[in-house]
Protein backbone atom coordinates (compact mmCIF):
# COMPACT_ATOMS: atom_id res chain seq x y z
CA UNK A 1 0.00 0.00 0.00
CA UNK A 2 3.11 2.56 0.29
CA UNK A 3 5.56 3.12 -1.97
CA UNK A 4 8.97 2.81 -1.15
CA UNK A 5 11.45 5.29 -0.01
CA UNK A 6 13.54 5.14 -3.41
CA UNK A 7 10.10 5.02 -5.48
CA UNK A 8 9.14 7.87 -3.69
CA UNK A 9 12.65 9.91 -4.50
CA UNK A 10 12.28 8.55 -7.73
CA UNK A 11 9.13 10.51 -8.59
CA UNK A 12 10.17 13.14 -7.55
CA UNK A 13 13.70 13.29 -9.19
CA UNK A 14 11.75 12.25 -12.31
CA UNK A 15 9.60 15.36 -11.48
CA UNK A 16 12.65 17.38 -11.59
CA UNK A 17 14.07 15.95 -14.80
CA UNK A 18 10.97 16.97 -16.51
CA UNK A 19 11.04 20.36 -14.91
CA UNK A 20 7.87 19.91 -13.32
CA UNK A 21 9.64 21.06 -9.57
CA UNK A 22 13.13 23.21 -9.44
CA UNK A 23 16.01 21.86 -7.91
CA UNK A 24 15.06 23.62 -4.46
CA UNK A 25 12.04 21.64 -3.98
CA UNK A 26 13.88 18.79 -5.41
CA UNK A 27 16.82 19.20 -2.42
CA UNK A 28 13.74 19.11 0.15
CA UNK A 29 12.17 16.33 -0.62
CA UNK A 30 15.70 14.49 -0.93
CA UNK A 31 16.60 15.37 2.55
CA UNK A 32 13.45 15.42 4.19
CA UNK A 33 11.85 12.33 2.40
CA UNK A 34 10.62 10.54 5.08
CA UNK A 35 8.91 12.72 6.58
CA UNK A 36 6.99 13.36 3.71
CA UNK A 37 6.97 9.77 3.34
CA UNK A 38 4.70 8.88 6.50
CA UNK A 39 1.92 11.93 5.38
CA UNK A 40 1.73 10.95 1.88
CA UNK A 41 -1.55 9.35 -0.05
CA UNK A 42 -0.40 6.59 -2.48
CA UNK A 43 -2.07 6.25 -5.70
CA UNK A 44 -3.34 2.51 -6.10
CA UNK A 45 -3.45 2.82 -10.10
CA UNK A 46 0.12 4.66 -10.77
CA UNK A 47 1.99 4.12 -7.96
CA UNK A 48 2.20 8.05 -7.12
CA UNK A 49 2.61 9.52 -4.06
CA UNK A 50 0.55 12.28 -3.42
CA UNK A 51 0.11 15.38 -0.47
CA UNK A 52 -2.10 14.55 1.95
CA UNK A 53 -4.74 16.80 1.02
CA UNK A 54 -5.33 15.25 -2.67
CA UNK A 55 -8.68 13.44 -3.61
CA UNK A 56 -7.12 12.67 -6.81
CA UNK A 57 -4.11 11.69 -8.44
CA UNK A 58 -1.61 14.56 -9.91
CA UNK A 59 -0.36 12.44 -12.71
CA UNK A 60 -2.89 10.09 -13.45
CA UNK A 61 -6.10 11.50 -12.12
CA UNK A 62 -7.52 8.93 -11.14
CA UNK A 63 -9.79 9.75 -7.27
CA UNK A 64 -7.75 8.52 -4.63
CA UNK A 65 -8.69 5.76 -2.67
CA UNK A 66 -7.48 6.16 0.88
CA UNK A 67 -7.30 9.57 2.62
CA UNK A 68 -4.93 10.16 5.88
CA UNK A 69 -6.19 10.96 9.54
CA UNK A 70 -4.97 14.10 10.51
CA UNK A 71 -4.99 13.10 14.53
CA UNK A 72 -3.37 9.52 14.15
CA UNK A 73 -1.83 9.26 10.99
CA UNK A 74 -3.79 6.18 9.94
CA UNK A 75 -4.37 5.38 6.57
CA UNK A 76 -8.12 5.12 5.81
CA UNK A 77 -10.69 4.84 2.92
CA UNK A 78 -11.52 8.33 1.43
CA UNK A 79 -15.50 7.74 2.02
CA UNK A 80 -14.81 7.32 5.53
CA UNK A 81 -16.46 9.77 7.77
CA UNK A 82 -14.38 8.58 11.10
CA UNK A 83 -11.08 7.04 11.48
CA UNK A 84 -11.93 3.37 12.84
CA UNK A 85 -8.24 4.12 14.60
CA UNK A 86 -9.00 6.84 16.81
CA UNK A 87 -12.53 7.70 16.52
CA UNK A 88 -11.71 10.89 15.04
CA UNK A 89 -14.60 12.75 12.72
CA UNK A 90 -13.93 13.98 9.61
CA UNK A 91 -14.62 17.48 8.77
CA UNK A 92 -16.60 17.85 5.60
CA UNK A 93 -14.78 20.40 3.23
CA UNK A 94 -15.55 21.18 0.01
CA UNK A 95 -13.00 20.65 -2.20
CA UNK A 96 -12.18 23.86 -2.49
CA UNK A 97 -10.77 23.94 1.07
CA UNK A 98 -8.87 20.90 0.18
CA UNK A 99 -7.14 22.84 -3.13
CA UNK A 100 -6.33 25.96 -0.62
CA UNK A 101 -4.55 23.42 2.09
CA UNK A 102 -2.29 21.34 -0.60
CA UNK A 103 1.27 21.47 -0.05
CA UNK A 104 2.79 24.55 -1.60
CA UNK A 105 4.99 21.85 -3.48
CA UNK A 106 2.00 21.05 -5.33
CA UNK A 107 1.52 23.38 -8.57
CA UNK A 108 -1.90 24.37 -9.49
CA UNK A 109 -0.54 24.23 -13.04
CA UNK A 110 2.28 22.02 -14.58
CA UNK A 111 4.91 24.87 -14.96
CA UNK A 112 5.13 24.24 -19.14
CA UNK A 113 1.33 24.83 -19.18
CA UNK A 114 1.54 28.12 -17.31
CA UNK A 115 1.05 31.59 -19.17
CA UNK A 116 4.37 33.44 -18.70
CA UNK A 117 5.27 37.30 -18.73
CA UNK A 118 6.80 36.20 -22.38
CA UNK A 119 4.03 37.67 -25.31
CA UNK A 120 5.94 35.20 -27.98
CA UNK A 121 5.83 31.90 -25.28
CA UNK A 122 1.97 32.80 -24.55
CA UNK A 123 1.09 32.74 -27.88
CA UNK A 124 2.94 29.35 -28.47
CA UNK A 125 1.27 28.33 -25.45
CA UNK A 126 -2.37 28.90 -27.25
CA UNK A 127 -0.69 27.15 -30.34
CA UNK A 128 -0.60 24.17 -28.41
CA UNK A 129 -3.74 24.02 -26.33
CA UNK A 130 -5.79 25.16 -29.39
CA UNK A 131 -4.19 22.63 -31.94
CA UNK A 132 -2.55 19.75 -30.47
CA UNK A 133 -3.92 17.52 -27.72
CA UNK A 134 -2.58 17.81 -23.98
CA UNK A 135 -3.05 16.09 -20.49
CA UNK A 136 -5.76 16.72 -18.02
CA UNK A 137 -4.68 19.69 -15.72
CA UNK A 138 -5.63 18.17 -11.85
CA UNK A 139 -5.02 21.07 -9.71
CA UNK A 140 -6.52 24.32 -10.49
CA UNK A 141 -6.77 27.66 -8.69
CA UNK A 142 -9.67 27.67 -5.99
CA UNK A 143 -11.40 30.59 -8.09
CA UNK A 144 -13.01 27.98 -10.21
CA UNK A 145 -15.16 27.10 -7.31
CA UNK A 146 -16.65 30.99 -6.98
CA UNK A 147 -20.35 31.30 -6.91
CA UNK A 148 -22.46 34.17 -8.37
CA UNK A 149 -23.93 36.26 -5.62
CA UNK A 150 -27.40 35.78 -4.29
CA UNK A 151 -28.13 39.37 -5.32
CA UNK A 152 -26.75 38.84 -9.09
CA UNK A 153 -29.37 35.91 -9.26
CA UNK A 154 -32.32 37.99 -8.16
CA UNK A 155 -31.57 40.71 -10.83
CA UNK A 156 -31.09 38.01 -13.74
CA UNK A 157 -34.05 38.85 -15.71
CA UNK A 158 -32.70 42.48 -16.05
CA UNK A 159 -29.65 41.07 -17.88
CA UNK A 160 -32.11 38.97 -19.78
CA UNK A 161 -33.61 42.61 -20.96
CA UNK A 162 -30.06 43.85 -22.02
CA UNK A 163 -29.35 40.61 -23.69
CA UNK A 164 -33.11 41.21 -25.73
CA UNK A 165 -32.09 44.72 -26.54
CA UNK A 166 -28.96 43.93 -27.60
CA UNK A 167 -30.19 41.72 -30.13
CA UNK A 168 -33.01 43.95 -31.15
CA UNK A 169 -30.39 46.36 -32.02
CA UNK A 170 -28.09 44.36 -34.05
CA UNK A 171 -31.07 42.80 -35.91
CA UNK A 172 -32.36 46.08 -36.52
CA UNK A 173 -28.99 46.85 -38.09
CA UNK A 174 -29.35 44.04 -40.09
CA UNK A 175 -32.79 45.29 -41.55
CA UNK A 176 -31.47 48.66 -41.63
CA UNK A 177 -28.82 47.80 -43.98
CA UNK A 178 -31.08 45.68 -45.83
CA UNK A 179 -33.77 47.97 -46.61
CA UNK A 180 -30.79 50.74 -47.88
CA UNK A 181 -29.88 48.06 -50.57
CA UNK A 182 -33.53 48.02 -51.67
CA UNK A 183 -33.49 43.98 -50.03
CA UNK A 184 -36.83 44.19 -47.73
CA UNK A 185 -38.29 41.01 -49.20
CA UNK A 186 -35.49 39.27 -48.85
CA UNK A 187 -34.97 40.18 -44.89
CA UNK A 188 -36.74 37.59 -43.61
CA UNK A 189 -35.44 34.45 -45.78
CA UNK A 190 -31.99 35.99 -44.91
CA UNK A 191 -33.05 35.78 -41.22
CA UNK A 192 -34.22 32.21 -40.80
CA UNK A 193 -31.35 31.36 -43.11
CA UNK A 194 -28.51 33.01 -40.98
CA UNK A 195 -30.20 31.85 -37.49
CA UNK A 196 -30.79 28.03 -37.83
CA UNK A 197 -26.61 27.62 -38.47
CA UNK A 198 -26.41 29.71 -35.35
CA UNK A 199 -29.11 27.65 -32.94
CA UNK A 200 -26.93 24.29 -34.33
CA UNK A 201 -23.36 25.48 -33.32
CA UNK A 202 -24.91 26.75 -29.91
CA UNK A 203 -26.40 23.43 -29.68
CA UNK A 204 -23.36 21.44 -30.53
CA UNK A 205 -20.98 23.65 -28.05
CA UNK A 206 -23.69 24.28 -25.25
CA UNK A 207 -24.24 20.26 -24.81
CA UNK A 208 -20.43 19.85 -23.57
CA UNK A 209 -21.16 22.03 -20.23
CA UNK A 210 -22.31 19.38 -18.19
CA UNK A 211 -20.65 19.79 -15.03
CA UNK A 212 -21.02 22.99 -14.20
CA UNK A 213 -23.95 24.81 -16.74
CA UNK A 214 -23.66 28.01 -17.66
CA UNK A 215 -27.09 30.19 -16.89
CA UNK A 216 -29.00 30.90 -20.14
CA UNK A 217 -29.74 34.40 -19.49
CA UNK A 218 -26.07 35.11 -19.08
CA UNK A 219 -25.13 33.37 -22.15
CA UNK A 220 -27.53 35.18 -24.34
CA UNK A 221 -26.45 38.44 -22.91
CA UNK A 222 -22.87 37.36 -24.45
CA UNK A 223 -24.87 36.88 -27.73
CA UNK A 224 -26.46 39.69 -27.61
CA UNK A 225 -23.42 42.12 -26.84
CA UNK A 226 -22.32 40.37 -30.14
CA UNK A 227 -25.46 41.01 -32.14
CA UNK A 228 -25.09 44.49 -31.09
CA UNK A 229 -21.38 44.70 -31.78
CA UNK A 230 -21.88 44.95 -35.66
CA UNK A 231 -22.49 48.31 -35.59
CA UNK A 232 -19.24 49.95 -33.52
CA UNK A 233 -17.65 47.66 -36.14
CA UNK A 234 -19.22 48.58 -39.25
CA UNK A 235 -18.61 52.13 -38.77
CA UNK A 236 -15.21 51.47 -37.65
CA UNK A 237 -14.48 49.01 -40.87
CA UNK A 238 -15.69 51.92 -43.32
CA UNK A 239 -13.08 54.25 -41.85
CA UNK A 240 -9.88 51.50 -41.31
CA UNK A 241 -10.43 49.46 -44.77
CA UNK A 242 -9.97 52.25 -47.54
CA UNK A 243 -7.18 53.56 -45.84
CA UNK A 244 -5.83 49.77 -46.24
CA UNK A 245 -7.07 50.35 -50.13
CA UNK A 246 -10.00 47.51 -49.59
CA UNK A 247 -7.93 44.99 -47.99
CA UNK A 248 -10.91 42.94 -46.14
CA UNK A 249 -8.32 41.26 -43.61
CA UNK A 250 -7.98 44.49 -41.85
CA UNK A 251 -11.17 44.03 -40.25
CA UNK A 252 -10.31 41.55 -38.01
CA UNK A 253 -8.22 44.54 -36.40
CA UNK A 254 -11.88 45.82 -35.37
CA UNK A 255 -14.23 43.13 -35.44
CA UNK A 256 -11.81 40.59 -32.54
CA UNK A 257 -12.08 43.71 -30.34
CA UNK A 258 -15.52 44.80 -30.46
CA UNK A 259 -17.22 41.21 -30.28
CA UNK A 260 -14.55 39.96 -26.68
CA UNK A 261 -15.45 43.08 -25.21
CA UNK A 262 -18.47 42.25 -23.96
CA UNK A 263 -17.33 38.63 -22.95
CA UNK A 264 -14.40 40.54 -20.82
CA UNK A 265 -17.12 43.09 -19.37
CA UNK A 266 -18.95 39.95 -18.43
CA UNK A 267 -15.30 38.25 -16.76
CA UNK A 268 -14.12 41.61 -14.78
CA UNK A 269 -17.99 42.78 -13.89
CA UNK A 270 -17.97 42.47 -9.91
CA UNK A 271 -21.48 41.08 -10.17
CA UNK A 272 -20.98 38.40 -13.09
CA UNK A 273 -17.50 37.27 -12.56
CA UNK A 274 -17.96 34.47 -9.98
CA UNK A 275 -19.46 32.78 -12.97
CA UNK A 276 -16.95 32.96 -15.16
CA UNK A 277 -15.42 30.07 -13.28
CA UNK A 278 -12.86 28.62 -15.93
CA UNK A 279 -11.52 28.06 -19.53
CA UNK A 280 -14.63 26.07 -20.55
CA UNK A 281 -16.79 29.02 -19.60
CA UNK A 282 -14.73 31.33 -21.21
CA UNK A 283 -15.04 29.71 -24.43
CA UNK A 284 -18.65 29.23 -24.44
CA UNK A 285 -19.22 32.96 -23.57
CA UNK A 286 -16.53 33.73 -26.51
CA UNK A 287 -17.93 31.46 -28.86
CA UNK A 288 -21.62 32.49 -28.11
CA UNK A 289 -20.16 36.36 -28.48
CA UNK A 290 -18.79 35.59 -31.78
CA UNK A 291 -21.84 34.16 -33.18
CA UNK A 292 -24.01 36.82 -32.66
CA UNK A 293 -21.72 38.53 -34.69
CA UNK A 294 -21.49 36.30 -37.31
CA UNK A 295 -25.74 36.18 -37.37
CA UNK A 296 -25.91 39.77 -38.37
CA UNK A 297 -23.27 39.62 -40.61
CA UNK A 298 -25.02 36.87 -41.94
CA UNK A 299 -28.11 38.23 -42.67
CA UNK A 300 -26.47 41.43 -44.50
CA UNK A 301 -23.93 38.82 -46.69
CA UNK A 302 -26.63 36.59 -47.27
CA UNK A 303 -29.35 38.79 -48.45
CA UNK A 304 -27.04 40.82 -50.87
CA UNK A 305 -26.23 37.36 -52.80
CA UNK A 306 -29.49 36.03 -53.15
CA UNK A 307 -30.11 39.27 -54.93
CA UNK A 308 -28.17 38.18 -57.62
CA UNK A 309 -29.43 34.62 -57.39
CA UNK A 310 -26.06 33.02 -55.24
CA UNK A 311 -28.07 30.77 -53.04
CA UNK A 312 -24.92 29.04 -52.09
CA UNK A 313 -24.20 32.48 -50.33
CA UNK A 314 -26.08 30.03 -47.77
CA UNK A 315 -23.74 27.50 -46.96
CA UNK A 316 -20.53 29.76 -47.66
CA UNK A 317 -21.75 31.79 -44.24
CA UNK A 318 -22.54 29.04 -42.45
CA UNK A 319 -19.22 28.12 -42.83
CA UNK A 320 -18.03 31.48 -41.94
CA UNK A 321 -19.87 32.38 -38.90
CA UNK A 322 -17.58 29.04 -37.60
CA UNK A 323 -14.44 31.30 -38.10
CA UNK A 324 -16.30 33.85 -35.88
CA UNK A 325 -16.87 31.27 -33.08
CA UNK A 326 -13.67 30.26 -32.96
CA UNK A 327 -11.80 33.41 -33.08
CA UNK A 328 -13.71 34.86 -30.15
CA UNK A 329 -14.06 31.81 -28.14
CA UNK A 330 -10.33 31.40 -28.26
CA UNK A 331 -9.81 35.10 -27.00
CA UNK A 332 -12.68 33.73 -24.23
CA UNK A 333 -10.85 30.61 -23.57
CA UNK A 334 -8.13 32.01 -22.61
CA UNK A 335 -9.44 34.66 -20.36
CA UNK A 336 -10.56 31.98 -18.28
CA UNK A 337 -7.98 29.35 -18.16
CA UNK A 338 -5.83 32.54 -16.66
CA UNK A 339 -8.57 32.42 -13.99
CA UNK A 340 -7.48 28.99 -13.37
CA UNK A 341 -4.16 29.47 -12.94
CA UNK A 342 -4.65 32.61 -10.33
CA UNK A 343 -4.17 35.30 -12.71
CA UNK A 344 -5.70 38.58 -13.53
CA UNK A 345 -8.06 39.13 -16.76
CA UNK A 346 -6.63 42.76 -17.76
CA UNK A 347 -5.88 44.21 -21.22
CA UNK A 348 -2.64 43.29 -21.02
CA UNK A 349 -2.65 39.43 -20.01
CA UNK A 350 -5.13 38.90 -22.87
CA UNK A 351 -3.58 40.49 -25.20
CA UNK A 352 -1.77 36.96 -26.86
CA UNK A 353 -5.20 35.33 -27.67
CA UNK A 354 -6.24 38.60 -28.81
CA UNK A 355 -3.32 39.00 -31.60
CA UNK A 356 -3.60 35.16 -32.74
CA UNK A 357 -7.52 35.60 -33.02
CA UNK A 358 -6.63 38.66 -34.96
CA UNK A 359 -4.00 36.23 -37.45
CA UNK A 360 -6.16 34.07 -38.09
CA UNK A 361 -9.64 36.21 -39.07
CA UNK A 362 -7.38 38.51 -40.84
CA UNK A 363 -5.75 35.10 -42.89
CA UNK A 364 -9.50 34.11 -43.35
CA UNK A 365 -10.44 37.29 -44.99
CA UNK A 366 -7.54 37.58 -47.14
CA UNK A 367 -8.09 33.13 -48.33
CA UNK A 368 -10.99 35.06 -50.28
CA UNK A 369 -9.04 36.81 -52.60
CA UNK A 370 -7.62 33.73 -53.96
CA UNK A 371 -11.39 32.71 -55.68
CA UNK A 372 -12.20 29.01 -56.06
CA UNK A 373 -8.74 28.00 -54.20
CA UNK A 374 -9.76 30.56 -51.44
CA UNK A 375 -13.66 28.76 -51.42
CA UNK A 376 -11.85 25.27 -51.11
CA UNK A 377 -9.57 26.43 -48.21
CA UNK A 378 -12.59 27.77 -47.13
CA UNK A 379 -14.86 24.93 -47.34
CA UNK A 380 -12.07 22.52 -45.55
CA UNK A 381 -10.83 25.12 -42.41
CA UNK A 382 -14.55 25.88 -41.21
CA UNK A 383 -15.50 22.33 -40.35
CA UNK A 384 -11.59 22.09 -39.23
CA UNK A 385 -12.11 25.08 -36.86
CA UNK A 386 -15.41 23.54 -35.27
CA UNK A 387 -14.00 20.22 -34.90
CA UNK A 388 -11.07 22.30 -32.78
CA UNK A 389 -13.50 24.23 -30.84
CA UNK A 390 -15.46 21.68 -29.67
CA UNK A 391 -12.13 19.93 -28.77
CA UNK A 392 -11.08 22.16 -26.46
CA UNK A 393 -14.21 22.26 -24.83
CA UNK A 394 -14.33 18.43 -24.60
CA UNK A 395 -10.57 19.18 -23.03
CA UNK A 396 -12.26 21.33 -20.53
CA UNK A 397 -14.96 19.14 -19.76
CA UNK A 398 -12.40 16.68 -18.61
CA UNK A 399 -10.45 19.20 -16.35
CA UNK A 400 -13.52 20.19 -14.57
CA UNK A 401 -14.26 16.33 -14.21
CA UNK A 402 -10.70 15.74 -12.49
CA UNK A 403 -11.31 18.89 -10.13
CA UNK A 404 -14.06 17.48 -8.62
CA UNK A 405 -16.91 19.44 -10.61
CA UNK A 406 -18.24 15.43 -11.87
CA UNK A 407 -18.75 14.69 -7.92
CA UNK A 408 -20.92 17.47 -6.44
CA UNK A 409 -18.51 20.36 -6.03
CA UNK A 410 -19.21 21.98 -9.09
CA UNK A 411 -19.85 25.85 -8.11
CA UNK A 412 -23.92 25.26 -8.98
CA UNK A 413 -26.38 28.18 -7.70
CA UNK A 414 -29.20 26.30 -6.62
Amino acid sequence: MFPTCYEFLKSYYDAYINKEINLRKFTYYFLFGGKILQQVVYCPYCRTPNPPGSLFCQKCGQPLLYKRCPNCGAQVYATYQQCPNCGYTFSRRSLAAYRTTISQSSYYIPPRFKPTNSLIDNIRLIYNFAFKKRPPLYNPSPAVYQRLPYQTILRSSKYLYYALACFIAGTILAFIVTTRHGLLPLFLPSFIASIIPILIYIYWMKRVDRYEPEPLWLLALAFGWGAASTLPAIILNDLLIPILGGWTGGAAFVEEPCKILGVYLIATSPWLMNEFNDHLDGLLYGAVAGLGFGFVENIIYISRFLAIGKTSIIIVRAITVSMHMFCTGLIGWWMGYLKVNNMSINIFNILPALIFAILIHMTWNTVSYLGILGMLIIFVAGPFLVFKAHKMAVEALTDEYYWGFAQGYAPVEK
